[in-house]
């Protein structure tokens, strides 16, 4: 009875729609077996990207701080300014996921592959920029204003980065409706 439901649910969802969320359940479930069973016990690609975020985001502090650079731990990449941590990056901020679900998105919204390639590089560079960024202001309110250090870091940069990937989509689904008609 309750799958019948379901399927009478399912099936009112206009076939575009359905292929879309069918896409994404898959693809969704491929990268989550894929990470969390091979890829995140042997932290793969996620302390590359730590790191090179690190590296990055004390580049552009070096740019205000002489001796701003990143130091490596077994977990955890951390920004150092004058000796001393300003702030530690761990794999869950450096954006890997966020890189991911933006470029799910792309591939379960149609459109041709030169569109979706060309919105995949420049929305990941995007994405990364503004994560540098993000960063670089964690570590300013780190070291100048801690009060402000958690609500940023959890809600204000992450609805900022959020907002930034949703637009991209939204400019996407616009490109794609064009090129299609």
């Amino acid at each position: 009875m309750i799958s019948h439901k379901i399927k009478d649910i399912f099936n009112k969802i206009p076939s575009i729609v359905r292929l879309f969320l069918i896409k994404a359940v898959i693809i969704f479930i491929i990268w989550q077996l894929l990470y969390h069973l091979i890829l995140n016990p042997i932290r793969f690609p996620d302390k590359i990207v730590t790191n090179i975020t690190c590296y990055s985001t004390a580049k552009v502090l070096s740019l205000y701080y002489k001796d701003a650079y990143c130091a490596y731990s077994q977990n955890k990449s951390i920004i150092m300014i004058n000796g001393k941590k300003a702030l530690g990056i761990a794999d869950p901020c450096n954006a890997l996921e966020i890189f991911v679900l933006y470029i799910a998105f792309l591939f379960c919204y149609p459109g041709n592959l030169k569109t979706r390639i060309t919105y995949s590089i420049v929305g990941i560079l995007l994405i990364y920029f503004a994560n540098i960024l993000r960063c670089c202001a964690l570590t300013l309110l780190n070291l100048y204003n801690k009060g402000w250090m958690d609500i940023s870091h959890h809600y204000l940069f992450t609805i900022v980065l959020y907002l930034l990937v949703f637009s991209l989509w939204v400019r996407y689904c616009k490109k794609s409706t064009i090129n299609e008609t």
